[in-house]
């Protein structure tokens, strides 16, 4: 198995990239249908159609092995991760967990809910960094570029989650329904 999966390297990543990104696009349609919860601000712009497109990343290992190796360490995570979240907001349902988080914002401080996204993030970087330790030569080890995705990995939570608050908390403080809402606590 392993001997074939070396041999068929660039096709095994394709697949396993594949894997992932449909992995992050169905889990992501489990969890927000109309993209109001989720975290990539470029995603939600642009769409379903645009997520579906990015399923094309899985041809990258055909350019560069290594950079294949770093994009699917992130697309296997980020699909593990939304999946454990959907039996919670498929039970809740988007508009009401939306809600519950608005009203979470409106009652909470931006670094109570940023602080922990920069702590987990720096867990997770720091993970890839150790195993980049431990795999040091790039040309004898897939370790190494294995590190480097969990470490993109880490730069993608921390970009994406902390814009995602920071955005969530800017929404609290608009009106509602008319009526003039206090912008809380100053961080």
């Amino acid at each position: 198995m392993r001997e074939f999966f070396f041999e068929n390297f660039e096709h095994a990543l394709c697949l396993l990239i594949l894997l992932g990104r449909v992995g992050d696009v169905v889990s992501t349609y489990l969890l927000t249908p109309t993209l109001k919860l989720e975290g990539n601000l470029v995603a939600k712009k642009l769409g379903w159609k645009f997520a579906w497109l990015t399923l094309l990343v899985c041809l990258v290992p055909y350019y560069s092995p290594v950079l294949g190796v770093v994009v699917l360490v992130p697309s296997l995570l980020v699909s593990a991760s939304n999946i454990g979240k959907i039996w919670f907001a498929r039970s809740y349902g988007e508009k009401r967990l939306e809600n519950l988080l608005l009203s979470l914002a409106r009652s909470g401080r931006p670094a109570s809910a940023i602080l922990p996204v920069v702590f987990s993030s720096g867990f997770i970087v720091l993970a890839g960094v150790v195993l980049w330790l431990l795999s040091p030569d790039p040309d004898r080890d897939w370790g190494h570029w294995f590190a480097w995705g969990i470490i993109s990995y880490g730069a993608v939570i921390l970009l994406h989650g902390s814009l995602w608050y920071r955005r969530l908390f800017k929404r609290a403080r608009l009106p509602q329904n008319g009526e003039a809402v206090s912008p809380g606590p100053v961080p």
